[in-house]
């Protein structure tokens, strides 16, 4: 008799900067250490069963039962929260009650490559593998061996505004540029996809990314862009396209001497050159608060300058 297919796995990896990484700490801050604890736990559930998880009451009941101080409720409550930070793929569990992720999966497949068994398709994101499925990729590993920050970034350049763009791929793009948002800038993005297609989001992102604004400043400058589409009630990818085409050149042309005059640029006043002050008062942190002090305008045109003269 043959002996049956294993479909768990005995161990998984886990990274050594568990303890410190965004999805982390806010689960900590938010549960303290039984919500981390019960974190590891739902991940030792899922690879034992293989590569995704049927969330369902027994399975509720079993793992809150193992944590003192977590009641059932709570661990739904941990669960919704981990879905909505990208652990888990919001797309199967709204269709399928299913908890798992192309990471997940990666992790599955890279663990099980020597076995002799048919390669799983049963909830399995990636389109190429599952053809006959409807699931598409809505969880990109940015720890994926392939080059994803790349892909993504076409991937966004190319969106159409019937590209199906998800909630968790606009999360995934701000995470490819700059880590996963904090509990700052995810309540913002989560208010910007109230008003806005996933795909008008995820294209401020990217064009974010094309100016290489940093992970300090990303936030403020999506915001900027962000308002000024609302202000000009702009809710479409193309009229979001042609936008950025106008600022980009309108900024071009604002850079182009006239005559024999030198080439004028809009500039911000430092806070150290107002009001008589001398650049020695000034704070080390100034360029931050001049930052915060800006319209969302003066901020972009600022950031703008900064890439051109880098």
């Amino acid at each position: 008799m043959a002996r049956p297919v294993k479909e768990g796995l005995d161990y998984f990896p886990l990274d050594v900067d568990f303890a410190v990484n965004d999805k982390t700490e806010a689960i900590m801050g938010e549960f303290g250490p039984k919500g981390v604890l019960f974190m590891i736990y739902l991940l030792s559930a899922v690879y034992q069963n293989g590569y995704y998880l049927q969330w369902n009451k027994l399975k509720q009941m079993q793992l809150a039962n193992r944590i003192e101080g977590v009641s059932p409720e709570l661990a739904n409550q941990i669960v919704n929260r981990l879905i909505a930070y990208g652990t888990f793929s919001e797309e199967l569990f709204n269709s399928a009650k299913v908890l798992t992720s192309q990471r997940i999966q990666e992790t599955y497949e890279d663990a099980t490559k020597r076995r002799k068994s048919q390669k799983p398709n049963k909830y399995w994101i990636n389109v190429d593998i599952n053809k006959d499925t409807s699931v598409v990729n809505v969880d990109i590993n940015p720890q994926s061996k392939v080059n994803k920050s790349k892909s993504n970034k076409n991937k966004v350049n190319n969106y159409d505004d019937d590209a199906g763009v998800t909630r968790e791929q606009v999360i995934n793009d701000w995470t490819n540029l700059w880590g996963f948002p904090n509990g700052i800038a995810r309540p913002e993005i989560d208010e910007w996809l109230e008003e806005f297609k996933p795909e008008v989001i995820a294209y401020a992102i990217w064009v974010a990314g094309e100016h290489q604004i940093g992970s300090n400043a990303c936030l403020k400058y999506v915001r900027a862009i962000v308002a000024g589409w609302k202000k000009r009630n702009i809710t479409t990818l193309e009229q979001a396209k042609k936008a950025a085409a106008n600022h980009d050149d309108r900024m071009k042309s604002e850079r182009k001497p006239s005559g024999y005059s030198k080439p004028r640029r809009k500039e911000v006043t430092p806070k150290w050159m107002q009001n008589g002050a001398s650049q020695a008062d000034s704070k080390p942190n100034s360029s931050d608060n001049q930052q915060e002090d800006m319209s969302d305008e003066a901020f972009l045109v600022f950031m703008n300058s900064q890439e051109e003269a880098k």
